[in-house]
């Protein structure tokens, strides 16, 4: 028999049978490809959700053996029926007899079964039924950043223009969380259920690491491993990437390329300790990433008299220093007026 209790009892599972949204969808069609030979139990607790609509809950191991005697025992009188049928002295009027017999048996198999799993089904009725669990949203703004616990007392930090969706309570199979932008991630171990941060076209999965996964402007996601392990999986291939401390998956959304490096701890994670680092940024990355960290706009005046490889590593500054600093070098003026902001070129 099929083991369908971990999924008919997985609240993230039931909710995707039940209203399914994109993102959801990713997720189990993801398991079912990296889990193929549970894909028939899937179709049966699929069934069962929206079928019969019972509760998670599955049937006492009692109940389970009762309905499988009855099927048991109206297979054995089938078989005993047609084996008289077979006989040589059988008439035209036994053939009748044992048709009807046969009908007979198979209308009283089928009326018990129903009867049984009527009264599974009144039975988990009369328990609470559970319901999905509520999801939470978390998010800065441009120029935020953000510090919280999640309910498995795993640590989060967020960066500026990031949000990170978790359920109220991790009730289900795993620990499944939504993020989009940047976040770093203390993971609280749990060996029984792996933390899974689900971002864009990959899903990273974690027991007790820290990581940092991020979201960029420029199509591509990096996942840099800080401690333990971790697996990266993509949701349109399937493919697993196995992390070591000190590397760097970087995905290319828009190819679905993607290689392992090392990283530089400072780079990656500098943000959380107020370091803006630049490593031969363009004037596109260097204007983008001001505006993240300082929630201000920045217009263009002219244009640079060559293309910008910019190196500069600022901690706790304050925008008017960092722009006076960059001005020395790459040689523009600059205006600050509240949230707005001019580079002018020469």
């Amino acid at each position: 028999m099929s083991q369908i209790n971990d999924l008919l009892e997985n609240l993230e599972f039931i909710r995707w049978v039940k209203n399914p949204d994109h993102e959801l969808s990713t997720f189990w069609k993801s398991w079912m490809e990296a889990n193929p030979g549970r894909i028939g139990d899937v179709k049966l607790a699929r069934e069962a959700i929206l079928g019969l609509q019972f509760p998670s809950k599955s049937a006492s191991e009692a109940t389970k053996r009762e309905v499988l005697n009855s099927i048991l025992r109206e297979t054995k009188a089938e078989k005993l029926i047609a084996s008289h049928s077979l006989r040589p002295e059988s008439s035209s009027g036994t053939k009748g007899i044992w048709q009807f017999s046969r009908v007979a048996a198979i209308l009283v198999g089928v009326a018990l079964l129903s009867t049984l799993l009527l009264k599974v089904g009144t039975r988990n009725q009369e328990q609470p039924t559970q319901t999905s669990a509520r999801w939470v949203t978390k998010s800065t703004n441009a120029g935020e950043k953000l510090n919280f616990r999640l309910p498995d007392q795993t640590i989060v930090w967020l960066n500026s223009g990031s949000s990170l969706e978790y359920p109220e309570t991790f009730d289900s199979t795993v620990r499944l969380v939504k993020l989009k932008g940047e976040g770093f991630f203390e993971v609280s171990e749990n060996p029984e259920q792996p933390f899974q941060v689900l971002s864009d076209d990959l899903i990273t999965t974690a027991l007790g690491t820290t990581f940092n996964i991020n979201i960029t402007h420029r199509n591509e996601i990096h996942v840099a491993l800080v401690t333990g392990k971790v697996s990266v999986i993509g949701t349109q291939d399937s493919r697993y990437v196995y992390l070591d401390p000190g590397q760097e998956l970087t995905y290319k959304k828009t190819t679905g390329e993607s290689k392992v490096t090392s990283f530089s701890q400072d780079q990656v994670l500098g943000w959380r300790f107020g370091k803006l680092i630049f490593n031969r940024s363009t004037l596109g990355e260097v204007k983008e990433d001001l505006e993240g960290w300082y929630g201000v706009e920045i217009t263009l005046v002219g244009r640079p008299d060559r293309e910008w490889q910019f190196n500069g590593k600022f901690e706790n500054q304050t925008l008017d220093n960092v722009l006076k600093s960059m001005s020395n070098i790459e040689n523009f003026t600059y205006s600050i007026d509240h949230k707005t902001v001019k580079l002018i070129f020469n």
